[in-house]
């Protein structure tokens, strides 16, 4: 299965919203801590601030990866 996400040539990742998906965000907390949180929205998700971790679309049961940061 092809990646349903593209990154355009500045980086930012497109894709279209599909019925059924969901999104992720998985990371590290600035205590050392593991931390997920899951929701069908996307504004939701991208508003959690991330100082270690990993933005996911999920689509069929798969990952896939929109971003991930570094602080």
């Amino acid at each position: 299965m092809q990646s349903p996400i593209t990154l355009s040539p500045d980086g930012h990742a497109t894709w279209t919203h599909q019925p059924g998906d969901s999104y992720a965000v998985t990371g590290i907390t600035t205590t050392g801590k593991r931390f997920r949180f899951s929701t069908d929205r996307w504004p939701l998700a991208s508003a959690i601030n991330v100082y270690r971790g990993t933005y996911w679309l999920i689509r069929d049961g798969k990952r896939h990866k929109i971003q991930s940061r570094y602080n």
